[in-house]
């Protein structure tokens, strides 16, 4: 008896992995989600710049009420451009630089004095509180307000795009 060796041929085993074209595909659902979500991130980073600029302008606004308590001298916040400016007499105490992004729209051109007493009023000729600022960008769906009473109380809102302030 002779035994031929056969060689038994086996099926081809499946390869593990992606094709290219599934991975075409999955690559171009991406990129289409990827621009489906673009034109709310600006949105959203349009709302935080001016969310950080209100905030930035009410520590500055509470800074110089308490600074012209403590020293019990006068402060003036300033703005000149997109810097505003704490002071008491010549002296700058502190600054904050509100990105190009924002608009700043202040209530008082001449910005807002606080006395010796922490009480508030704008500068000028016979201007009365409140002292409001509208902080808005073109993109943002959100608009901030900051408030500033007689007694020196900074009050920060956010009202919808096209709002007025209250």
């Amino acid at each position: 008896m002779t035994f031929i060796a056969t060689r038994r041929v086996q099926p081809a085993s499946k390869a593990n992995g992606f094709t290219l074209i599934e991975a075409m595909v999955v690559v171009a659902l991406v990129a289409i989600l990827a621009a489906l979500a673009v034109p709310s991130f600006n949105t959203m980073i349009a709302n935080q710049r001016v969310g950080s600029a209100a905030q930035e302008l009410q520590i500055l606004l509470q800074f110089a009420r308490a600074d012209a308590v403590y020293k019990r001298a006068e402060t003036v916040v300033v703005a000149n451009g997109q810097k505003w400016e704490a002071k008491s007499g010549a002296q700058v105490l502190r600054e904050t630089v509100v990105s190009d992004a924002v608009t700043v729209e202040p209530g008082s051109a001449n910005g807002v004095q606080f006395a010796v007493t922490g009480n508030a009023k704008p500068v000028g000729n016979g201007n009365s509180p409140p002292y409001t600022l509208k902080l808005s960008s073109p993109r943002a769906t959100r608009v901030h307000c900051l408030s500033l009473n007689g007694a020196g109380l900074v009050i920060q809102k956010r009202v919808a795009a096209g709002e007025a302030c209250p």
